[in-house]
Protein backbone atom coordinates (compact mmCIF):
# COMPACT_ATOMS: atom_id res chain seq x y z
CA UNK A 1 0.00 0.00 0.00
CA UNK A 2 3.27 2.29 0.50
CA UNK A 3 3.26 2.15 -3.38
CA UNK A 4 -0.26 3.14 -4.28
CA UNK A 5 -0.05 6.04 -1.16
CA UNK A 6 3.09 7.27 -3.09
CA UNK A 7 1.60 7.28 -6.43
CA UNK A 8 -1.52 9.63 -4.51
CA UNK A 9 0.94 12.03 -2.88
CA UNK A 10 3.03 12.71 -6.08
CA UNK A 11 0.76 12.38 -8.89
CA UNK A 12 -2.58 14.86 -8.62
CA UNK A 13 -6.02 13.34 -9.55
CA UNK A 14 -5.92 14.32 -13.87
CA UNK A 15 -2.61 12.87 -14.08
CA UNK A 16 -3.67 9.31 -12.58
CA UNK A 17 -6.91 8.95 -14.07
CA UNK A 18 -4.90 9.74 -17.55
CA UNK A 19 -1.76 7.91 -17.47
CA UNK A 20 -2.04 4.59 -18.37
CA UNK A 21 1.12 3.67 -16.94
CA UNK A 22 -0.04 4.20 -13.39
CA UNK A 23 -3.54 3.10 -13.94
CA UNK A 24 -1.11 -0.28 -14.97
CA UNK A 25 0.77 -0.24 -12.15
CA UNK A 26 -2.43 0.62 -9.17
CA UNK A 27 -4.29 -2.29 -10.69
CA UNK A 28 -1.46 -4.45 -10.35
CA UNK A 29 -0.66 -3.75 -6.91
CA UNK A 30 -4.56 -3.95 -6.08
CA UNK A 31 -4.48 -6.95 -7.76
CA UNK A 32 -1.69 -8.80 -6.24
CA UNK A 33 -2.74 -6.87 -2.48
CA UNK A 34 -6.10 -8.51 -2.83
CA UNK A 35 -4.71 -11.97 -4.10
CA UNK A 36 -2.50 -11.88 -0.87
CA UNK A 37 -5.50 -11.50 1.01
CA UNK A 38 -7.06 -14.36 -0.42
CA UNK A 39 -4.19 -16.93 0.22
CA UNK A 40 -4.15 -15.54 3.94
CA UNK A 41 -7.73 -16.20 4.26
CA UNK A 42 -7.95 -19.53 2.60
CA UNK A 43 -5.17 -20.26 4.79
CA UNK A 44 -6.86 -18.98 8.34
CA UNK A 45 -9.56 -21.23 7.29
CA UNK A 46 -8.83 -24.54 6.45
CA UNK A 47 -5.41 -24.18 9.94
CA UNK A 48 -7.59 -22.39 12.39
CA UNK A 49 -10.90 -23.72 11.25
CA UNK A 50 -10.23 -26.92 9.75
CA UNK A 51 -12.59 -25.80 6.90
CA UNK A 52 -11.74 -25.90 2.79
CA UNK A 53 -13.40 -23.57 1.35
CA UNK A 54 -14.41 -23.60 -1.96
CA UNK A 55 -13.55 -20.19 -3.13
CA UNK A 56 -12.51 -16.98 -1.29
CA UNK A 57 -16.05 -15.44 -0.35
CA UNK A 58 -16.34 -19.03 1.28
CA UNK A 59 -13.78 -18.51 3.54
CA UNK A 60 -14.78 -15.22 4.07
CA UNK A 61 -17.92 -16.59 5.43
CA UNK A 62 -16.36 -18.67 7.54
CA UNK A 63 -14.48 -16.02 9.29
CA UNK A 64 -17.53 -14.11 9.16
CA UNK A 65 -19.48 -17.09 11.13
CA UNK A 66 -16.37 -17.85 13.64
CA UNK A 67 -16.94 -13.56 14.49
CA UNK A 68 -13.06 -12.65 12.96
CA UNK A 69 -14.57 -10.22 10.33
CA UNK A 70 -17.83 -8.59 10.92
CA UNK A 71 -21.22 -8.84 8.32
CA UNK A 72 -20.33 -5.27 7.24
CA UNK A 73 -16.71 -6.46 7.10
CA UNK A 74 -17.32 -9.46 4.77
CA UNK A 75 -19.12 -7.10 2.35
CA UNK A 76 -16.15 -5.17 2.24
CA UNK A 77 -13.87 -7.87 1.45
CA UNK A 78 -15.98 -9.99 -0.71
CA UNK A 79 -16.45 -6.97 -3.04
CA UNK A 80 -12.74 -6.31 -3.05
CA UNK A 81 -12.71 -10.19 -4.15
CA UNK A 82 -14.72 -8.99 -6.99
CA UNK A 83 -12.50 -6.00 -7.95
CA UNK A 84 -9.88 -8.48 -7.91
CA UNK A 85 -11.61 -10.74 -10.41
CA UNK A 86 -12.45 -7.92 -12.59
CA UNK A 87 -8.93 -7.16 -13.00
CA UNK A 88 -7.83 -10.10 -13.61
CA UNK A 89 -10.58 -11.29 -16.01
CA UNK A 90 -11.53 -8.55 -17.38
CA UNK A 91 -15.41 -8.92 -16.95
CA UNK A 92 -16.10 -5.45 -16.92
CA UNK A 93 -13.90 -2.15 -17.34
CA UNK A 94 -12.64 -0.52 -14.17
CA UNK A 95 -12.89 2.87 -14.76
CA UNK A 96 -10.00 5.02 -13.82
CA UNK A 97 -12.43 7.52 -11.62
CA UNK A 98 -13.42 4.29 -9.66
CA UNK A 99 -9.59 2.97 -9.21
CA UNK A 100 -8.97 7.02 -7.94
CA UNK A 101 -12.20 6.85 -5.50
CA UNK A 102 -10.36 3.45 -4.28
CA UNK A 103 -7.05 4.66 -3.73
CA UNK A 104 -8.03 7.69 -2.23
CA UNK A 105 -10.71 6.46 0.02
CA UNK A 106 -10.69 2.60 0.51
CA UNK A 107 -7.30 1.31 1.06
CA UNK A 108 -7.63 1.47 4.78
CA UNK A 109 -9.76 -1.77 4.51
CA UNK A 110 -6.67 -3.68 3.95
CA UNK A 111 -5.44 -2.01 7.39
CA UNK A 112 -8.30 -3.19 8.72
CA UNK A 113 -8.22 -6.48 7.74
CA UNK A 114 -4.59 -7.31 8.51
CA UNK A 115 -5.48 -5.87 12.13
CA UNK A 116 -8.25 -8.42 12.59
CA UNK A 117 -6.19 -11.74 10.90
CA UNK A 118 -3.08 -10.78 12.56
CA UNK A 119 -3.84 -12.09 16.00
CA UNK A 120 -5.44 -15.80 14.08
CA UNK A 121 -1.72 -15.73 12.23
CA UNK A 122 0.81 -15.12 15.53
CA UNK A 123 -1.66 -17.81 17.00
CA UNK A 124 -1.09 -20.27 14.19
CA UNK A 125 2.27 -19.32 14.11
CA UNK A 126 2.65 -20.36 17.91
CA UNK A 127 0.67 -23.24 17.79
CA UNK A 128 2.82 -24.54 15.00
CA UNK A 129 5.04 -27.15 15.87
CA UNK A 130 8.95 -26.81 15.53
CA UNK A 131 10.68 -28.12 12.62
CA UNK A 132 12.81 -30.14 14.41
CA UNK A 133 9.84 -31.87 15.72
CA UNK A 134 8.52 -32.95 12.65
Amino acid sequence: MNTINGIVKTYRRQKIIEDTLILSAIKYFLQTSIEAMIDIVYHVAAKKFNYPPSDARDALKMLSKKKVISASEFDTYSAMVGLCNRLVHGYEDVSPELLYEIITEQLGDFVKFIASIIPLIIQLEENRPLESDI
